[in-house]
């Protein structure tokens, strides 16, 4: 379904997107996995990162959906991913900024255990990989996610990548459905038999043809 909205798909900007109510949503991309790496505190922790430079959930990567609302002021951030280059993908400089001691032990110890084993984290040069998409719940079945998407794989193709990669939940197929529509193929599962099976398949897109 296209959206009833003018909606565009941009860049964050410090200066004209805040940071919370991204980070808000890049938490509600997963909010499980950020649950385990930074427990109660993931919102505060998510928005400070996004102010840094050298980590992966920072501005620097963050794509916006944003329309003009009535009633509003200036425009609304509707929905949110990450882009990010695989050479960039692993950049953990801020943990030392943005995170005690003791969380930096906690996001050790779950990445270790538990995140290693779920989450592919390494991609080939020359490759980006699409994170964190989520859509504000009010905003939802309008294909803004899809048109995050696409403005994300043009921009990829514009780098002159040769591949775009994006992860998924094993449990939720309607995202696979769509990722798959716009021409991703399933690569890779990985999974973890804990009280049940839990995973993600990766899922990659060829743009020499684009």
């Amino acid at each position: 379904m296209s959206s009833s909205l003018p909606v565009d798909c941009v860049a964050m900007s410090l200066t004209d997107h805040p940071p919370k109510p991204v980070a808000n949503l890049i938490y509600q991309s997963a909010p499980a996995m950020f649950g385990l790496m930074f427990g109660g505190k993931a919102i505060p922790i998510l928005t400070d990162l996004v102010q840094h430079s050298q980590n992966r959930f920072s501005h620097r990567y963050v794509r916006v959906a944003e329309a003009s609302i009535t009633g509003g002021q200036g425009n609304q951030i509707l929905g949110v991913a990450t882009l990010i280059a695989a050479e960039s993908l692993n950049q953990t400089t801020d943990y030392q900024t943005c995170l005690n001691r003791w969380q930096q032990l906690r996001l050790q110890f779950v990445d270790a255990l538990i995140l290693n084993r779920l989450v592919r984290h390494d991609y080939p040069p020359g490759t980006f990989y699409i994170a964190n998409l989520a859509v504000d719940s009010a905003y939802r079945g309008q294909g803004i996610g899809t048109q995050l998407l696409q403005y994300c794989i043009a921009e990829a193709a514009t780098a002159k990548a040769s591949h775009v990669y994006i992860s998924v939940d094993i449990d939720n197929p309607r995202a696979q459905n769509l990722y798959e529509s716009l021409g991703f193929q399933v690569i890779e599962t990985k999974t973890l038999r804990l009280s049940q099976s839990v995973g993600s398949r990766v899922l990659a897109l060829s743009l020499d043809s684009l």
